[in-house]
């Protein structure tokens, strides 16, 4: 048992040490003690490891205090690559990542059919494609990560995805047998919400919501995130927030928040009134700037439903903090004061909300991510 335990440590010190490098990029062996309490000599034992796994290197060195300036450390991301496949309503985007989470290259395809079996070779295409762009280096391909707008349960099964009405599709084990690698996939607002929660380490208490031509969210509670009985406790989308709705959702249910604060919404509410129908976001936001009557009255009426959908949010999870992931917010930024004002909030009076940094691109990114921390985590648990 005591071996046991011990193996659990060592093994718990090399992961703690290699996420801080992943995440502060350039960080110094006495830097790293001081910052995760662990000794020096146990950190420069672990460090050795790494180095001898050609996954840390040495760099320059760092500026002095006083004395001999240090050594600076960091990953060796030209190592292993991992690719990341974001599946929208309408698009697949795909993007090759280092070590560091940099990307190296990227794609993007129109989904025309929405048959599982035709869009998963579009997948498998592009993968293939992606992987022949893979340089010689130790580890090659280290995994393959999946954002999907839809319901996963806990063992990785695609159960429900409205858009596509998709259901009960195991994608995650058709690529792990065509590759022979490890594949991750989750929900987009999740893994939206943990690569915000890397850039905002100092909120326990953490919801993002991403909005496209669905919503989805991410909700961290105690540095954790919120998943649920079956893995789906995150489909706020999908709280109704109208019980006269007469139109059906894509999910089966009536009166979802999805159906009127999505892109979606805004672009089939404002192309009613245009002779030439909109096909995008940013011809409806176009619109805006340009004052178009139909465009402010639309626009004010999906502020009041989101402010709506908002303040369930904060009564239902009582947030630190909400990070809006939203293209058209964060185009039109004088929108938040708005939606800050029709948000109803006796109790706190107040509520931090924060524009995301990421854009469309958090989710990918989550997914990336989260592939290169499993593959450090397996080689802790194993080296």
């Amino acid at each position: 048992m005591k071996i046991s335990q011990t193996k659990d440590i060592r093994s718990a010190n090399r992961l703690t040490i290699i996420k801080h490098i992943l995440n502060k990029k350039q960080i110094s062996r006495a830097r790293i003690s001081e910052e995760t309490g662990l000794n020096k000599a146990t950190v420069s034992t672990i460090v050795k490891e790494w180095m001898s796994l050609k996954l840390v290197e040495e760099t320059t060195m760092g500026d002095s205090s006083g004395g001999r300036p240090p050594i600076i450390l960091t990953l060796a991301a030209k190592a292993g690559y991992c690719i990341a496949v974001d599946i929208g309503a309408r698009r697949i985007s795909l993007i090759l990542t280092d070590l560091n989470n940099d990307i190296i290259s990227r794609r993007s395809l129109f989904i025309e059919k929405k048959a599982f079996s035709y869009v998963y070779q579009q997948i498998y295409v592009a993968i293939d494609k992606m992987i022949r762009e893979i340089p010689p280096c130790p580890y090659g391909l280290i995994g393959i990560s999946l954002a999907v707008r839809g319901i996963i349960d806990l063992d990785g099964v695609i159960r429900f995805i409205p858009k596509l009405q998709w259901h009960n599709i195991d994608i995650k084990s058709l690529l792990e047998q065509r590759y022979n690698v490890p594949v991750y996939i989750d929900n987009d607002g999740n893994l939206a919400a943990s690569m915000e929660s890397r850039l905002h380490p100092q909120y326990e208490e953490l919801t993002v919501l991403c909005i496209s031509d669905v919503i989805s969210c991410g909700m961290i509670s105690n540095g954790q995130l919120i998943r649920g009985y079956l893995g789906f406790a995150n489909a706020v989308g999908h709280h109704t927030i109208n019980i006269q709705e007469t139109k059906q959702c894509s999910c089966g249910k009536y009166g979802c928040w999805e159906q009127y604060c999505s892109d979606q919404y805004l672009l089939d509410e404002i192309n009613l009134h245009l002779e030439k129908p909109l096909e995008d976001i940013d011809e409806f936001i176009e619109l805006v700037k340009k004052q178009h009557p139909s465009a402010l009255a639309i626009l004010d009426t999906y502020i009041r439903n989101l402010a709506i959908g908002l303040s369930n949010i904060i009564f239902f999870v009582n947030c630190e903090m909400i990070i809006l992931n939203s293209h058209l917010i964060q185009s039109l930024p004088y929108l938040l004061p708005e939606i800050m004002k029709d948000i109803v909030l006796p109790i706190t009076h107040t509520q931090e909300i924060l524009i995301s940094s990421l854009g469309n691109e958090g989710p990918i990114l989550g997914a990336s991510l989260k592939a290169i921390e499993e593959f450090f985590e397996i080689l802790s648990a194993h080296g």
